[in-house]
Protein backbone atom coordinates (compact mmCIF):
# COMPACT_ATOMS: atom_id res chain seq x y z
CA UNK A 1 0.00 0.00 0.00
CA UNK A 2 1.17 3.29 -0.66
CA UNK A 3 0.38 6.54 0.85
CA UNK A 4 0.49 10.21 0.23
CA UNK A 5 0.70 13.24 2.77
CA UNK A 6 -0.51 16.64 1.65
CA UNK A 7 1.17 19.50 2.88
CA UNK A 8 -0.72 22.55 1.80
CA UNK A 9 2.08 24.74 2.80
CA UNK A 10 5.09 23.19 1.26
CA UNK A 11 5.67 24.84 -1.97
CA UNK A 12 5.25 28.45 -0.67
CA UNK A 13 7.59 27.22 2.24
CA UNK A 14 9.93 25.96 -0.61
CA UNK A 15 9.53 29.11 -2.46
CA UNK A 16 10.48 31.49 0.40
CA UNK A 17 13.11 29.14 1.40
CA UNK A 18 14.91 29.48 -2.10
CA UNK A 19 14.52 33.33 -2.41
CA UNK A 20 16.13 33.99 1.03
CA UNK A 21 19.69 32.62 0.97
CA UNK A 22 21.98 34.42 2.32
CA UNK A 23 24.51 33.26 5.54
CA UNK A 24 23.99 33.78 9.63
CA UNK A 25 25.90 36.11 11.26
CA UNK A 26 24.83 36.43 14.66
CA UNK A 27 26.11 36.18 18.28
CA UNK A 28 29.55 37.43 17.50
CA UNK A 29 29.84 40.69 18.43
CA UNK A 30 28.71 40.44 21.92
CA UNK A 31 30.31 36.20 22.30
CA UNK A 32 26.95 35.07 22.95
CA UNK A 33 26.20 31.74 21.30
CA UNK A 34 22.72 31.85 20.40
CA UNK A 35 20.68 28.42 20.05
CA UNK A 36 17.87 27.67 18.66
CA UNK A 37 15.97 24.20 20.46
CA UNK A 38 12.31 22.93 19.78
CA UNK A 39 10.50 23.18 22.65
CA UNK A 40 10.00 25.03 26.39
CA UNK A 41 11.52 22.82 28.96
CA UNK A 42 9.18 22.63 31.77
CA UNK A 43 11.92 22.20 34.44
CA UNK A 44 15.59 23.07 34.70
CA UNK A 45 15.60 20.59 37.85
CA UNK A 46 17.86 17.90 36.43
CA UNK A 47 15.98 15.30 38.31
CA UNK A 48 12.70 16.35 36.87
CA UNK A 49 13.51 17.73 33.48
CA UNK A 50 12.83 15.40 30.50
CA UNK A 51 13.05 15.93 26.50
CA UNK A 52 16.15 16.90 24.61
CA UNK A 53 15.60 20.83 24.68
CA UNK A 54 16.05 20.33 28.38
CA UNK A 55 18.88 18.11 28.28
CA UNK A 56 20.61 20.45 26.25
CA UNK A 57 20.32 23.29 28.28
CA UNK A 58 20.84 21.75 31.91
CA UNK A 59 23.90 20.24 30.18
CA UNK A 60 25.29 24.10 29.93
CA UNK A 61 24.39 24.40 33.46
CA UNK A 62 25.53 21.25 35.23
CA UNK A 63 28.15 18.69 35.42
CA UNK A 64 27.81 15.27 36.84
CA UNK A 65 30.86 12.89 37.98
CA UNK A 66 30.94 11.99 34.24
CA UNK A 67 30.57 13.92 31.08
CA UNK A 68 31.11 13.91 27.41
CA UNK A 69 33.99 15.66 25.60
CA UNK A 70 33.71 17.59 22.85
CA UNK A 71 33.93 14.28 21.07
CA UNK A 72 31.24 13.25 22.57
CA UNK A 73 33.60 10.48 24.65
CA UNK A 74 33.23 9.74 27.99
CA UNK A 75 35.49 11.27 30.60
CA UNK A 76 35.40 12.36 34.05
CA UNK A 77 33.59 15.32 34.76
CA UNK A 78 33.44 16.34 38.28
CA UNK A 79 35.74 13.51 39.09
CA UNK A 80 38.85 13.19 38.06
CA UNK A 81 39.34 9.76 38.43
CA UNK A 82 37.33 5.99 39.76
CA UNK A 83 38.21 2.76 40.74
CA UNK A 84 36.19 -0.32 40.44
CA UNK A 85 36.13 -3.24 42.72
CA UNK A 86 37.07 -6.89 41.92
CA UNK A 87 33.30 -7.76 41.81
CA UNK A 88 32.25 -4.90 40.18
CA UNK A 89 30.17 -3.70 42.60
CA UNK A 90 31.92 -1.07 44.05
CA UNK A 91 32.54 2.45 42.59
CA UNK A 92 34.65 5.12 44.33
CA UNK A 93 35.11 8.39 42.63
CA UNK A 94 37.90 10.64 43.71
CA UNK A 95 36.72 14.83 43.34
CA UNK A 96 38.83 17.13 41.57
CA UNK A 97 39.97 19.65 44.13
CA UNK A 98 38.80 23.08 45.08
CA UNK A 99 35.29 22.48 43.28
CA UNK A 100 32.87 25.46 43.97
CA UNK A 101 29.17 25.91 43.04
CA UNK A 102 28.46 29.47 40.96
CA UNK A 103 27.67 31.13 44.23
CA UNK A 104 31.43 30.46 45.87
CA UNK A 105 30.21 27.69 48.26
CA UNK A 106 32.19 24.11 48.00
CA UNK A 107 31.04 21.33 46.29
CA UNK A 108 31.97 18.13 48.30
CA UNK A 109 31.07 14.53 48.53
CA UNK A 110 28.54 15.30 50.66
CA UNK A 111 26.58 17.23 47.99
CA UNK A 112 26.84 13.98 45.59
CA UNK A 113 25.49 11.92 48.47
CA UNK A 114 22.42 14.55 49.51
CA UNK A 115 21.78 14.45 45.46
CA UNK A 116 21.52 11.03 44.77
CA UNK A 117 19.39 10.77 47.99
CA UNK A 118 16.52 13.45 46.42
CA UNK A 119 16.99 11.86 43.44
CA UNK A 120 15.91 8.37 44.65
CA UNK A 121 13.36 9.91 46.92
CA UNK A 122 9.50 9.05 45.94
CA UNK A 123 9.15 12.35 47.43
CA UNK A 124 11.01 13.38 44.12
CA UNK A 125 9.05 11.72 41.50
CA UNK A 126 12.18 11.70 39.63
CA UNK A 127 11.33 10.31 35.90
CA UNK A 128 14.75 8.73 35.53
CA UNK A 129 15.34 7.14 39.27
CA UNK A 130 14.96 3.41 37.98
CA UNK A 131 18.05 4.00 36.37
CA UNK A 132 19.73 3.92 39.43
CA UNK A 133 17.73 0.46 40.88
CA UNK A 134 21.00 -0.89 40.27
CA UNK A 135 22.67 0.81 43.60
CA UNK A 136 22.00 -1.19 46.48
CA UNK A 137 18.70 -0.86 47.60
CA UNK A 138 17.92 1.44 45.20
CA UNK A 139 14.58 0.52 44.48
CA UNK A 140 13.23 -0.25 48.09
CA UNK A 141 14.25 3.69 48.75
CA UNK A 142 12.62 4.63 45.70
CA UNK A 143 9.36 2.38 46.84
CA UNK A 144 9.40 4.27 49.90
CA UNK A 145 10.17 0.48 51.26
CA UNK A 146 13.52 1.80 53.29
CA UNK A 147 14.74 5.45 53.88
CA UNK A 148 16.94 7.19 51.97
CA UNK A 149 19.98 6.69 54.20
CA UNK A 150 19.99 3.19 53.00
CA UNK A 151 20.77 3.85 49.40
CA UNK A 152 23.93 2.85 48.56
CA UNK A 153 26.15 5.74 48.15
CA UNK A 154 28.47 7.21 50.86
CA UNK A 155 31.03 10.19 51.18
CA UNK A 156 34.08 8.72 53.79
CA UNK A 157 35.81 11.76 52.92
CA UNK A 158 34.87 15.12 51.51
CA UNK A 159 36.90 14.11 48.08
CA UNK A 160 35.40 10.94 48.10
CA UNK A 161 31.99 9.24 46.76
CA UNK A 162 31.83 5.41 47.12
CA UNK A 163 28.60 3.56 45.62
CA UNK A 164 27.41 0.50 46.17
CA UNK A 165 25.87 -1.61 43.81
CA UNK A 166 22.77 -4.78 43.80
CA UNK A 167 24.64 -6.70 41.20
CA UNK A 168 27.65 -6.09 38.80
CA UNK A 169 26.71 -3.40 36.41
CA UNK A 170 29.58 -2.72 33.56
CA UNK A 171 27.85 0.14 31.68
CA UNK A 172 27.82 2.22 35.46
CA UNK A 173 29.77 5.12 34.40
CA UNK A 174 27.96 5.26 31.44
CA UNK A 175 24.47 6.08 33.46
CA UNK A 176 26.63 9.02 35.13
CA UNK A 177 26.70 11.00 31.93
CA UNK A 178 22.76 11.23 32.65
CA UNK A 179 21.37 14.87 33.58
CA UNK A 180 19.26 13.07 36.76
CA UNK A 181 22.52 11.93 38.02
CA UNK A 182 24.09 15.82 38.38
CA UNK A 183 25.20 17.05 41.63
CA UNK A 184 22.43 19.52 43.10
CA UNK A 185 23.30 22.41 45.77
CA UNK A 186 21.24 20.91 48.68
CA UNK A 187 21.79 24.67 50.75
CA UNK A 188 19.90 26.11 47.62
CA UNK A 189 17.37 23.47 47.13
CA UNK A 190 16.42 23.17 51.03
CA UNK A 191 15.99 26.89 50.89
CA UNK A 192 13.69 27.74 47.55
CA UNK A 193 12.39 24.28 47.22
CA UNK A 194 11.00 23.53 43.79
CA UNK A 195 11.50 27.49 43.18
CA UNK A 196 15.33 26.94 43.00
CA UNK A 197 15.87 26.76 39.34
CA UNK A 198 14.44 29.83 38.99
CA UNK A 199 16.66 32.86 38.06
CA UNK A 200 17.93 34.54 41.15
CA UNK A 201 17.77 31.41 43.28
CA UNK A 202 19.37 28.83 41.15
CA UNK A 203 23.24 28.15 41.62
CA UNK A 204 24.95 25.38 39.55
CA UNK A 205 28.31 23.94 38.81
CA UNK A 206 28.30 23.82 35.41
CA UNK A 207 29.87 26.67 32.16
CA UNK A 208 27.07 28.42 32.71
CA UNK A 209 25.25 30.50 35.10
CA UNK A 210 21.22 31.03 34.52
CA UNK A 211 20.38 34.88 34.63
CA UNK A 212 17.12 35.37 32.70
CA UNK A 213 14.16 32.70 31.50
CA UNK A 214 11.31 34.72 29.73
CA UNK A 215 8.63 31.55 29.15
CA UNK A 216 8.43 30.38 25.19
CA UNK A 217 10.84 33.42 24.41
CA UNK A 218 14.41 32.92 25.70
CA UNK A 219 16.51 31.76 28.29
CA UNK A 220 19.98 33.42 29.27
CA UNK A 221 22.82 32.38 31.00
CA UNK A 222 26.53 33.72 31.05
CA UNK A 223 29.52 32.35 31.74
CA UNK A 224 30.44 30.77 35.85
CA UNK A 225 33.92 31.93 36.53
CA UNK A 226 34.36 28.95 39.28
CA UNK A 227 33.62 26.37 36.93
CA UNK A 228 36.51 23.95 37.16
CA UNK A 229 37.50 24.22 33.84
CA UNK A 230 36.51 27.93 33.32
CA UNK A 231 39.75 28.93 31.56
CA UNK A 232 39.14 27.09 28.59
CA UNK A 233 35.72 28.11 28.44
CA UNK A 234 35.77 30.97 25.35
CA UNK A 235 32.01 32.05 25.33
CA UNK A 236 30.59 35.12 27.58
CA UNK A 237 27.30 33.17 27.46
CA UNK A 238 24.68 31.54 26.10
CA UNK A 239 20.84 31.84 24.66
CA UNK A 240 18.33 29.70 24.06
CA UNK A 241 15.40 30.60 21.74
CA UNK A 242 12.73 27.69 22.33
CA UNK A 243 10.05 26.73 20.18
CA UNK A 244 7.63 24.72 19.01
CA UNK A 245 7.60 25.59 15.52
CA UNK A 246 11.24 24.75 14.38
CA UNK A 247 10.11 26.33 11.33
CA UNK A 248 10.71 29.25 12.95
CA UNK A 249 14.02 28.55 13.86
CA UNK A 250 15.26 27.71 10.25
CA UNK A 251 13.86 31.51 9.60
CA UNK A 252 15.52 33.34 12.29
CA UNK A 253 19.21 31.23 11.37
CA UNK A 254 18.30 32.62 8.16
CA UNK A 255 18.03 36.05 9.43
CA UNK A 256 21.52 36.06 11.16
CA UNK A 257 19.33 35.96 14.84
CA UNK A 258 20.90 32.09 15.51
CA UNK A 259 23.93 30.42 15.28
CA UNK A 260 22.96 27.09 16.02
CA UNK A 261 19.27 25.24 15.41
CA UNK A 262 18.91 22.00 17.27
CA UNK A 263 16.03 20.59 15.04
CA UNK A 264 14.36 21.74 11.91
CA UNK A 265 11.73 20.14 9.30
CA UNK A 266 12.57 16.95 7.45
CA UNK A 267 11.25 18.12 4.86
CA UNK A 268 13.57 21.39 4.36
CA UNK A 269 16.48 18.91 4.45
CA UNK A 270 17.59 18.92 0.96
CA UNK A 271 17.29 22.54 0.52
CA UNK A 272 19.22 23.65 3.72
CA UNK A 273 21.87 21.50 2.31
CA UNK A 274 21.63 23.83 -1.50
CA UNK A 275 21.45 27.12 0.76
CA UNK A 276 23.71 26.46 3.40
CA UNK A 277 26.51 23.36 2.58
CA UNK A 278 28.19 22.50 5.05
CA UNK A 279 26.42 24.13 7.86
CA UNK A 280 23.73 21.63 7.96
CA UNK A 281 24.34 18.57 9.86
CA UNK A 282 22.55 14.98 10.66
CA UNK A 283 23.88 12.66 13.16
CA UNK A 284 22.07 9.28 14.54
CA UNK A 285 20.97 10.20 17.81
CA UNK A 286 19.97 7.24 20.46
CA UNK A 287 16.74 8.00 19.78
CA UNK A 288 13.61 6.03 19.12
CA UNK A 289 10.13 7.49 17.94
CA UNK A 290 7.32 5.26 18.96
CA UNK A 291 3.74 4.72 20.43
CA UNK A 292 2.27 3.43 23.30
CA UNK A 293 -0.08 0.79 23.22
CA UNK A 294 -1.92 1.33 26.91
CA UNK A 295 -1.51 -2.36 27.10
CA UNK A 296 -3.68 -2.27 30.94
CA UNK A 297 -6.83 -0.96 28.58
CA UNK A 298 -8.96 -3.09 26.68
CA UNK A 299 -8.95 -3.86 23.74
CA UNK A 300 -5.14 -2.70 23.71
CA UNK A 301 -4.64 -5.65 26.30
CA UNK A 302 -5.63 -8.46 23.67
CA UNK A 303 -1.99 -9.39 21.73
CA UNK A 304 -4.04 -10.10 18.39
CA UNK A 305 -5.22 -5.91 18.55
CA UNK A 306 -1.72 -5.20 18.89
CA UNK A 307 -0.04 -6.79 16.58
CA UNK A 308 -2.68 -6.03 14.28
CA UNK A 309 -1.97 -2.75 14.76
CA UNK A 310 1.67 -2.68 14.61
CA UNK A 311 2.32 -4.56 11.68
CA UNK A 312 0.12 -2.70 9.46
CA UNK A 313 1.71 0.36 9.79
CA UNK A 314 4.31 0.89 6.70
CA UNK A 315 7.33 2.37 8.24
CA UNK A 316 9.90 2.41 5.23
CA UNK A 317 6.95 4.98 4.17
CA UNK A 318 6.68 7.05 6.46
CA UNK A 319 10.60 7.21 6.73
CA UNK A 320 10.78 8.33 2.74
CA UNK A 321 7.93 10.26 2.33
CA UNK A 322 7.31 12.50 5.28
CA UNK A 323 11.20 12.38 7.02
CA UNK A 324 13.12 12.72 3.49
CA UNK A 325 14.69 9.58 4.12
CA UNK A 326 16.50 10.91 7.58
CA UNK A 327 16.02 8.67 9.56
CA UNK A 328 15.69 4.30 10.11
CA UNK A 329 12.43 2.46 10.11
CA UNK A 330 11.72 0.59 13.64
CA UNK A 331 10.64 -2.56 14.25
CA UNK A 332 12.27 -3.10 17.47
CA UNK A 333 13.30 -0.61 20.45
CA UNK A 334 17.20 -0.48 20.45
CA UNK A 335 18.85 2.12 17.89
CA UNK A 336 21.78 0.41 15.68
CA UNK A 337 24.23 3.33 17.13
CA UNK A 338 24.38 1.96 20.65
CA UNK A 339 27.72 0.53 21.25
CA UNK A 340 28.52 -3.60 20.90
CA UNK A 341 24.41 -4.10 20.79
CA UNK A 342 23.67 -6.24 17.70
CA UNK A 343 19.63 -6.87 17.33
CA UNK A 344 18.00 -9.72 16.06
CA UNK A 345 15.83 -8.47 13.07
CA UNK A 346 11.94 -8.82 13.34
CA UNK A 347 10.60 -10.98 10.72
CA UNK A 348 8.17 -8.76 9.93
CA UNK A 349 10.23 -6.48 8.77
CA UNK A 350 11.33 -7.98 5.63
CA UNK A 351 7.08 -9.21 4.62
CA UNK A 352 5.25 -6.91 2.08
CA UNK A 353 2.70 -3.93 3.15
CA UNK A 354 -0.02 -6.12 1.48
CA UNK A 355 1.18 -9.54 3.08
CA UNK A 356 0.99 -7.63 6.73
CA UNK A 357 -2.47 -6.22 5.98
CA UNK A 358 -4.33 -9.24 4.89
CA UNK A 359 -2.92 -10.57 8.47
CA UNK A 360 -3.87 -7.80 10.16
CA UNK A 361 -7.52 -8.03 9.36
CA UNK A 362 -7.63 -11.66 10.23
CA UNK A 363 -5.99 -10.96 13.31
CA UNK A 364 -8.76 -8.32 13.88
CA UNK A 365 -11.35 -10.45 12.97
CA UNK A 366 -10.07 -13.11 15.36
CA UNK A 367 -10.01 -10.77 18.33
CA UNK A 368 -14.06 -9.75 17.27
CA UNK A 369 -14.09 -6.56 15.33
CA UNK A 370 -15.37 -6.38 11.34
CA UNK A 371 -17.04 -3.95 9.21
CA UNK A 372 -19.77 -3.87 11.66
CA UNK A 373 -17.99 -4.04 14.76
CA UNK A 374 -15.16 -1.76 13.57
CA UNK A 375 -11.92 -1.29 16.44
CA UNK A 376 -12.30 2.64 17.58
CA UNK A 377 -9.51 4.34 18.88
CA UNK A 378 -7.58 7.39 19.78
CA UNK A 379 -4.23 8.83 18.46
CA UNK A 380 -2.28 11.24 20.49
CA UNK A 381 0.07 12.98 19.39
CA UNK A 382 2.16 16.42 19.64
CA UNK A 383 1.93 19.43 17.77
CA UNK A 384 5.02 19.52 15.48
CA UNK A 385 4.48 19.20 12.15
CA UNK A 386 5.95 15.72 11.36
CA UNK A 387 4.14 14.50 14.28
CA UNK A 388 0.83 15.55 12.79
CA UNK A 389 1.83 14.23 9.39
CA UNK A 390 2.40 10.46 11.29
CA UNK A 391 -0.53 10.54 12.91
CA UNK A 392 -2.32 11.03 9.75
CA UNK A 393 -0.43 8.85 8.01
CA UNK A 394 -0.77 5.67 10.39
CA UNK A 395 -4.35 6.58 10.30
CA UNK A 396 -5.08 5.85 6.87
CA UNK A 397 -2.92 2.77 7.34
CA UNK A 398 -5.59 1.81 10.06
CA UNK A 399 -8.58 2.85 7.99
CA UNK A 400 -7.44 0.11 5.18
CA UNK A 401 -7.56 -2.53 7.72
CA UNK A 402 -10.71 -1.61 8.95
CA UNK A 403 -9.87 0.61 12.11
CA UNK A 404 -11.50 4.10 12.70
CA UNK A 405 -8.99 6.49 14.33
CA UNK A 406 -9.81 9.86 15.90
CA UNK A 407 -6.30 11.96 15.87
CA UNK A 408 -5.90 14.28 19.13
CA UNK A 409 -2.82 16.57 19.10
CA UNK A 410 -1.46 17.84 22.31
CA UNK A 411 1.32 19.89 23.80
CA UNK A 412 5.08 18.06 25.12
CA UNK A 413 3.24 18.90 28.76
CA UNK A 414 -0.08 17.25 27.95
CA UNK A 415 1.73 14.27 25.79
CA UNK A 416 3.92 13.46 28.80
CA UNK A 417 1.83 13.80 31.46
CA UNK A 418 -1.07 11.50 30.08
CA UNK A 419 1.51 8.87 29.37
CA UNK A 420 2.45 8.92 32.63
CA UNK A 421 -0.98 8.49 33.98
CA UNK A 422 -2.06 6.27 31.66
CA UNK A 423 -5.10 8.62 30.04
CA UNK A 424 -4.54 7.28 26.34
CA UNK A 425 -5.51 4.92 24.04
CA UNK A 426 -2.62 5.17 21.63
CA UNK A 427 0.20 7.88 22.30
CA UNK A 428 3.27 9.13 20.25
CA UNK A 429 6.14 9.31 22.59
CA UNK A 430 9.60 9.44 21.77
CA UNK A 431 13.20 8.59 23.86
CA UNK A 432 16.38 9.65 23.94
CA UNK A 433 19.46 7.24 25.57
CA UNK A 434 20.76 9.02 28.11
CA UNK A 435 23.54 6.79 28.43
CA UNK A 436 25.23 4.80 25.80
CA UNK A 437 23.92 1.19 26.73
CA UNK A 438 21.04 -1.03 25.40
CA UNK A 439 19.45 -1.40 29.10
CA UNK A 440 17.75 2.38 28.81
CA UNK A 441 15.95 1.08 26.13
CA UNK A 442 14.67 -2.38 27.17
CA UNK A 443 13.84 -0.32 30.55
CA UNK A 444 11.11 1.20 28.28
CA UNK A 445 9.47 -2.69 28.77
CA UNK A 446 10.21 -3.24 32.20
CA UNK A 447 6.96 -4.15 34.24
CA UNK A 448 8.72 -2.12 37.07
CA UNK A 449 10.39 0.44 35.71
CA UNK A 450 8.76 3.96 35.89
CA UNK A 451 9.63 4.73 32.33
CA UNK A 452 7.75 1.91 30.90
CA UNK A 453 4.36 3.88 30.10
CA UNK A 454 2.98 1.30 28.34
CA UNK A 455 1.96 -0.80 31.38
CA UNK A 456 3.14 -4.46 29.51
CA UNK A 457 4.73 -6.84 31.99
CA UNK A 458 7.00 -10.09 31.46
CA UNK A 459 8.67 -11.17 34.99
CA UNK A 460 10.76 -13.68 32.45
CA UNK A 461 11.80 -10.29 30.34
CA UNK A 462 12.77 -8.84 33.20
CA UNK A 463 15.04 -11.43 34.37
CA UNK A 464 16.27 -11.93 31.14
CA UNK A 465 17.63 -8.16 30.94
CA UNK A 466 18.33 -7.86 34.93
CA UNK A 467 20.67 -11.08 34.50
CA UNK A 468 22.77 -10.17 31.56
CA UNK A 469 24.79 -8.09 34.06
CA UNK A 470 25.77 -10.64 35.71
CA UNK A 471 27.78 -11.72 32.23
CA UNK A 472 31.15 -10.17 32.32
CA UNK A 473 32.10 -11.07 28.46
CA UNK A 474 30.28 -7.76 26.78
CA UNK A 475 29.01 -10.45 23.38
CA UNK A 476 27.60 -12.75 25.57
CA UNK A 477 26.05 -10.06 27.59
CA UNK A 478 24.67 -8.40 24.33
CA UNK A 479 23.58 -11.43 22.93
CA UNK A 480 21.21 -12.13 26.00
CA UNK A 481 19.62 -8.74 25.53
CA UNK A 482 18.99 -9.43 21.99
CA UNK A 483 17.27 -12.21 23.09
CA UNK A 484 14.96 -10.59 25.25
CA UNK A 485 14.32 -7.64 23.30
CA UNK A 486 12.86 -10.34 20.43
CA UNK A 487 10.65 -12.28 22.98
CA UNK A 488 9.56 -8.70 24.39
CA UNK A 489 8.83 -7.75 20.81
CA UNK A 490 6.89 -11.01 20.08
CA UNK A 491 4.03 -9.68 22.47
CA UNK A 492 3.81 -6.01 20.60
CA UNK A 493 3.53 -4.07 23.79
CA UNK A 494 4.84 -1.08 21.78
CA UNK A 495 4.54 0.34 18.31
CA UNK A 496 8.08 1.42 17.22
CA UNK A 497 8.03 4.11 14.11
CA UNK A 498 11.48 4.81 13.54
CA UNK A 499 15.52 5.54 14.66
CA UNK A 500 16.00 9.52 14.49
CA UNK A 501 18.40 11.66 13.24
CA UNK A 502 19.53 14.64 14.55
CA UNK A 503 18.89 17.44 12.43
CA UNK A 504 21.32 20.34 13.48
CA UNK A 505 22.21 23.95 11.91
CA UNK A 506 25.42 25.09 12.35
CA UNK A 507 26.82 28.58 11.59
CA UNK A 508 30.35 28.18 9.82
CA UNK A 509 31.23 31.16 12.72
CA UNK A 510 30.76 28.39 15.23
CA UNK A 511 34.19 26.93 16.20
CA UNK A 512 34.60 23.50 17.99
CA UNK A 513 31.48 21.52 16.31
CA UNK A 514 31.39 17.99 16.03
CA UNK A 515 29.21 14.93 14.42
CA UNK A 516 29.06 12.22 16.85
CA UNK A 517 26.17 10.08 18.41
CA UNK A 518 23.88 12.39 20.20
CA UNK A 519 24.20 15.16 17.69
CA UNK A 520 24.81 18.18 20.43
CA UNK A 521 28.31 19.82 21.33
CA UNK A 522 28.29 21.32 25.02
CA UNK A 523 28.80 25.14 24.77
CA UNK A 524 31.82 25.23 26.81
CA UNK A 525 33.35 23.36 23.93
CA UNK A 526 32.53 26.26 21.12
CA UNK A 527 33.50 29.69 20.30
CA UNK A 528 32.30 32.12 17.82
CA UNK A 529 35.22 33.38 15.06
Amino acid sequence: MQFRIKSFFAAVLITCLAACGGSNSGGADDNILRRGTASEPASLDPQIANGQSASAIINDLFVGLMASDAKGKTVGGIAESYAVSEDGKSYTFKLRPDLKWSDGEPLTSSDIVWSFQRLMSPETGARYASNLYVLKNGRLVNTGKVPVESLGVAAPDPQTVVFELERRVPYFPRILLSNATAPLPQHVVSKYGRDWTKPGNIVSNGAFVLKEWVPNTRILMTKNDLFFDAENVKLAGVEYFPTDNTGTLVKRYRAGELDIVLNFPPEQLELLKRSFGEEVHSTTNYGLNYYLFNNKKPPFDDVRVRKALSIAVDRKGIVDKILSGEAEPAWTMVPSDISDYKRIVSPDASRSQADREKEAKALLAEAGFNATNPLQLDIRYDTKEESRQIAIAIASMWKDIGVEAELSASDFRGITSDSRSGNFDVIRYQWFAPYDDPSTFLSLLSGRSATNLSGYNSPAYDALVASADDIVDVEKRMEQLARAEQAAMKEYPVLPIYFSTARRLVSSKVVGWSDFPGGNVQSRFLSLK
